[in-house]
C-alpha cells in the first residue's frame, strides 16, 4: 500500500519534530517546512496527499499559503488541515472555513490518535 503524504508546516521545529515521530509509521511519508514560502514550494515538489499547516509563521502566513495553493492549479485540490497553537479569531476561522480545501482545524498539542483520526477523515470528504 501506498504512504499517505503528508506536509506538515510550522515554524515550531519541535512540533515538526514531534508530528516526523507521531507520523513517521509504515503508512505515512512525512515532509517538513518551516514557514509557508518553504512550504509553497515543497507542496509543488512533493505534491502531498494532505498539507498540515500552521496559521502563525513568518515570511509568509497560513493564511497567505492557502491563497498561493489555492492560485496555483498543481496544488489547488490538496486538502489542508489548519493547526493553531492559539485560540483562533473567529473572523479568521471563517476565511479558512469558505475553502473548499480546507478539512478541519487542530489545535496544538493534539493527541497522535486524534491526529491520524482528523488525516483519515480529511482524506475520505
Amino acid at each position: 500500500m501506498a504512504k499517505i503524504r503528508v506536509l506538515v508546516v510550522d515554524d515550531n521545529l519541535n512540533f515538526l519534530q514531534l508530528a516526523q515521530m507521531a507520523l513517521g509509521t509504515d503508512d505515512y511519508e512525512v515532509h517538513t517546512a518551516t514557514d509557508g514560502k518553504d512550504g509553497f514550494d515543497q507542496a509543488r515538489l512533493v505534491k502531498p496527499d494532505i498539507i498540515l499547516m500552521d496559521v502563525m509563521m513568518p515570511r509568509v502566513s497560513g493564511l497567505e499559503l492557502m491563497r498561493m495553493l489555492l492560485a496555483d492549479d498543481e496544488v489547488k485540490g490538496i486538502p489542508i488541515l489548519v493547526m493553531t497553537a492559539s485560540h483562533f479569531d473567529p473572523s479568521t476561522e471563517q476565511i479558512f472555513k469558505q475553502e473548499t480545501n480546507v478539512k478541519g482545524f487542530l489545535q496544538k498539542p493534539c493527541p497522535v490518535d486524534e491526529l491520524r483520526a482528523q488525516i483519515a477523515l480529511a482524506l475520505k470528504k
